[in-house]
């Protein structure tokens, strides 16, 4: 019954037209978690770009950015492939620029596993959130996830709704639920390490920090965040 009446509310609100359709460099979050969720009344803190939308799947791209020099996926076991591949990269770049490009190619991958109906959801959502509606973004993305249970990019979306309405736990649950479908999900990583370290507990937030950073060295402010936590957790200098 409740997973008829999220879809039953996912769908009018599509449906409806309610919310206007969003333009091709809107579609992906590629938004960080910011340092503190905006109370209600507050703006959304400024969005970073997003990269274009993924081609489609048949189509054979090589010199995109963030590729690397390697096609673009046609099947889900290419995609595995190509994924892995784009990790290993991302890890071990020293180039910040070049692992700004991976990063959003990894982004783009991610979301070939959602379907069509479950990432307009997760679109949708976001259009709410960046409204700082996040009360309305929760029953799209509570539909997402029923439909696409084994889709980190659900767990992940969600996760950060509940963040930004100051529900940690359940925040924390859904970053969990995304990192054991994809360990690499270097945003679940992100808002965990942030959450964690919003609640006091250094010692794990710091813990995930040195994960995320093994995932991706040059991600934007976690060394910085995470040298500030070792030195409050262990009392001494880098």
């Amino acid at each position: 019954m409740r997973f008829c009446t999220r879809i039953i509310v996912a769908v009018l609100a599509l449906a409806a037209g309610t919310l206007p359709a969003l333009a091709d460099d809107e579609l992906l979050k590629t938004q960080p978690f910011p340092e503190q969720p905006a109370p209600a009344p507050a703006p959304t803190p400024k969005r970073a770009p997003s990269p274009p939308p993924a081609p489609p799947p048949n189509t054979v791209q090589h010199g995109e950015p963030g590729m690397m020099g390697l096609p673009w996926p046609k099947t889900p076991e290419e995609a595995t492939k190509t994924l892995n591949n784009l990790y290993a990269f991302l890890a071990t770049t020293d180039d910040h620029r070049q692992a700004g490009e991976i990063g959003a190619a990894i982004e783009r991958l991610w979301r070939l596993s959602g379907g069509d109906t479950v990432n307009l959801l997760i679109d949708r959502a976001e259009l709410f959130s960046s409204k700082n509606e996040n009360d309305k973004a929760l029953p799209l993305l509570d539909a997402a996830v029923d439909l696409a249970p084994d889709y980190a990019e659900a767990w992940s979306h969600r996760g950060y709704v509940e963040y930004r309405l100051n529900n940690y736990p359940a925040a924390l649950g859904d970053l969990r639920r995304a990192l054991a479908l994809d360990p690499n999900h270097f945003r679940a990583l992100d808002g965990m390490a942030k959450i964690l370290t919003l609640m006091g507990e250094k010692k794990a937030a710091l813990e995930i920090y040195d994960q995320l950073l093994k995932v991706h060295p040059n991600i934007e402010g976690a060394k910085t965040a995470r040298d500030k936590l070792k030195k409050e957790v262990e009392g001494q200098g880098i």
